[in-house]
């Protein structure tokens, strides 16, 4: 890296990086992961009122970087900040404006969840959600697989025809809307939720041989999307990060206690990055990938995003610091 830090703001970052390229990016930073090259942080929040102070992180040795990305999540919005350090002598290397960045790492994550357990010809996504990541979500699972019908559930007739008329322009996928999330996830080949819903929207007996399931929008033990029947139906399940789901991962944790999963059968995306999809499942299996977001994934993104930064010359220069503290 460049001697001096650079400040990337919000559209700078969303510019010099695209979503399939981000995709790329994680498979890489799981790839050293699982060679002990790379770690996470484990995610640290607490909460005062309404609003929750939260902390992620890793560190990538062979990049000579850590980094950790904070932000408060209020009632009135949020503006995380991802600050990059050496891991040499502890400059900071850059500070990126990390709002845009998150969602992108978020719909990567699912992207390729996807790209390594869906079948290759996956053709329909059964979207459930109509809120801020959805869109991205979608674009992700087409980048990996040649998706040319979105099923797309929400509650909401308004936000669910916006968000329908913004997939059929960015994918040129048919769009149906759908008020029922069974209906929605009737003949799905993949099937991304992305809600806020504190219980579960999808049961077992929603999913059909053959399909795959993200579930991406409960990050917290308290909050679940699928039911016990739907985890215990899935033939394999993975998870970005194993010890992350068993403390926050609400439909893992509940299908173990009900006695209907053995976390022995939950596989780190790591272990699998670079699997073939047919070594992993049947044709009529039943996947399931869990996401909850960990560090290493946003400060991957982050030293990809200030690469180019440097390269092109983007980003403001950080003041230089008074003196090295040792």
């Amino acid at each position: 890296m460049p001697e001096g830090g650079v400040w990337v703001s919000e559209a700078e970052a969303a510019e010099l990086l695209s979503l399939e390229d981000a995709i790329d990016v994680l498979a890489g930073a799981y790839r050293l992961q699982a060679a002990g090259a790379a770690q996470s942080v484990r995610r640290a929040h607490v909460r005062e009122g309404e609003s929750i102070l939260h902390a992620v992180g890793g560190t990538i040795a062979g990049e000579r970087l850590s980094g950790t990305k904070t932000w408060t999540y209020t009632p009135g919005g949020a503006a995380p900040l991802l600050i990059l350090f050496s891991l040499d002598d502890g400059r900071v290397l850059g500070v990126i404006e990390a709002f845009a960045m998150g969602q992108m790492r978020t719909a990567a994550t699912s992207g390729l969840g996807t790209r390594v357990l869906a079948r290759p010809e996956s053709r329909t996504l059964a979207l459930l959600g109509t809120g801020k990541q959805a869109f991205e979500q979608a674009r992700a699972v087409a980048a990996v697989r040649p998706i040319e019908r979105v099923r797309l559930f929400g509650r909401d007739a308004d936000k669910r025809g916006t968000l329908a008329e913004r997939l059929r322009a960015a994918l040129g996928a048919e769009v149906s809307e759908h008020a029922d999330v069974a209906d929605a996830v009737a003949s799905a080949d993949v099937v991304t939720a992305i809600t806020r819903a504190a219980e579960p929207i999808l049961d077992g007996a929603m999913l059909a041989p053959g399909m795959h399931v993200n579930a991406v929008g409960a990050i917290v033990p308290s909050r679940r999307e699928l039911d016990e029947t739907a985890v215990a139906r899935a033939d394999a399940i993975v998870a970005d990060s194993v010890a992350q789901a068993r403390e926050d991962a609400g439909e893992l944790r509940a299908a173990a206690d009900a006695g209907r999963l053995d976390w022995s059968r939950v596989r780190g995306l790591d272990a699998v990055v670079d699997t073939p999809t047919d070594a992993l499942r049947g044709a009529d299996d039943i996947t399931l990938f869990k996401a909850l977001g960990v560090g290493l994934s946003d400060v991957a993104l982050g030293a990809e995003i200030l690469r180019r930064a440097h390269a092109a010359g983007a980003g403001s220069p950080l003041p230089a610091p008074a003196a090295a503290h040792h």
